[in-house]
């Protein structure tokens, strides 16, 4: 019988030297064999076969086996930051002239690789938008890779993955979808279809804004090829980091649940609030993207936007929280701010950031676990200051 997410996020790999409760962190560079001969095992690549920590190691293995659990994948790696796993990820399948169909609305970072870097390996980006990518079969036939993200950075705006799903069939490419928005409590792409789906792991499944780790889960076969670029390339966790991603995990369920509870509520206070042009997060019914976030999404995540009238009052209203913090990333025990066109948005032209949904005046929320009356509180004060 499948287990829960919580007891799967729980138990994992058991120490079976000295029974310890938590698996151990196995702090080292390198694994000695007792004959020379034990090295076949590294040349036919053995999984649990362990010579050089680049390659595996037992406690970053660990937090991988949780991760494929719970995105219901046969197998999965972890790495030193998410976009490392992206980058690895993408250039495991394609070659020169190849061609990328992606979201043109993307974490700034992610986008910028595609537009700056991958073209240098002659490696074709196209960007499309949601009904584009709805119509991949005749808007970009040739692709080798359909990459995107949903719940979308920073306006939590949702693709429907089935409708994606339905005509990247027709055309073999490989389906890449960025869940972390979500997280594997909220939503399993994979069960939709999807060949792999990527992490930041530095935000909800870590959850404490205290380690740099990525993640990605897909078939066996599909983590085998992107291993090779993890050895290749260099971007591997430490075990220290993995272990504290273990940890994190045990908690992942309740914490996600809260996340999702207050980000709700925060929603609603906003909708009332006058000062506030938008409000955008999907659980709101009057949401354009509530519908296909009911139909693949389980809670609606902890993540949310609202506009302000302008760059200068998303600055006051930042620059006045008290509880809040005005920092970058998400995901974590505290609730973070941050304004996309200063931070995640970076290095973007007025038409990219009109494309992905992005104004001046937009202040990304990581709706943390702190009270949500505090919360409330503070954000009305700073509203008020504007």
């Amino acid at each position: 019988m499948k287990k829960g997410k919580s007891t799967q996020a729980i138990h994992g790999r058991h120490d079976k030297g000295f029974r310890s409760g938590t698996y151990p962190i196995y702090q080292t560079s390198n694994f000695a064999v007792e004959k020379s001969d034990d090295y076949q095992s590294f040349i036919t690549d053995e999984e649990e076969f362990y010579i050089y920590s680049r390659y595996r190691n037992p406690t970053v293995q660990n937090a991988a086996e949780k991760l494929a659990k719970l995105e219901n994948g046969e197998s999965a790696l972890v790495f030193s930051s998410g976009m490392a796993a992206i980058t690895s990820s993408i250039l495991s399948f394609v070659h020169q002239g190849d061609i990328i169909a992606a979201s043109n609305q993307l974490y700034g970072m992610t986008y910028r690789f595609l537009r700056d870097t991958a073209p240098k390996f002659g490696i074709n980006v196209q960007f499309l938008d949601e009904q584009e990518l709805y119509e991949i079969d005749t808007k970009c036939p040739d692709a080798k890779i359909v990459y995107f993200e949903t719940p979308i950075n920073p306006t939590t705006k949702c693709i429907s993955i089935p409708k994606v799903m339905e005509t990247a069939k027709n055309i073999n490419a490989i389906i890449m979808v960025d869940n972390t928005f979500a997280s594997p409590i909220n939503q399993n792409p994979l069960d939709f279809g999807v060949d792999i789906v990527l992490h930041s792991a530095t935000k909800y499944l870590g959850g404490h804004s205290d380690l740099m780790a990525g993640a990605v889960i897909s078939s066996k076969k599909n983590i085998q090829l992107i291993h090779d670029s993890l050895k290749a390339f260099g971007g591997c966790i430490n075990a220290i980091d993995a272990y504290i991603l273990d940890r994190s995990l045990k908690t992942l369920k309740i914490r996600i649940q809260n996340h999702n509870e207050n980000a709700m509520q925060l929603a609603e206070f906003f909708q009332s609030q006058n000062k506030v042009k938008k409000v955008l997060y999907p659980g709101l019914k009057s949401s354009p993207f509530y519908e296909t976030a009911s139909s693949q999404m389980k809670g609606f995540g902890g993540m949310l936007c609202i506009e302000l009238e302008n760059l200068t009052a998303a600055k006051s209203f930042c620059d006045n929280l008290k509880v809040a913090l005005n920092a970058t990333s998400l995901g974590g025990v505290e609730t973070l701010v941050s304004i996309p066109v200063l931070t995640s948005h970076i290095k973007m032209d007025k038409r990219e950031l009109e494309e992905s949904g992005v104004s001046e005046g937009m202040v990304r929320i990581s709706a943390g676990l702190e009270d949500v009356e505090d919360l409330i509180a503070d954000f009305d004060s700073a509203l008020a200051l504007i």
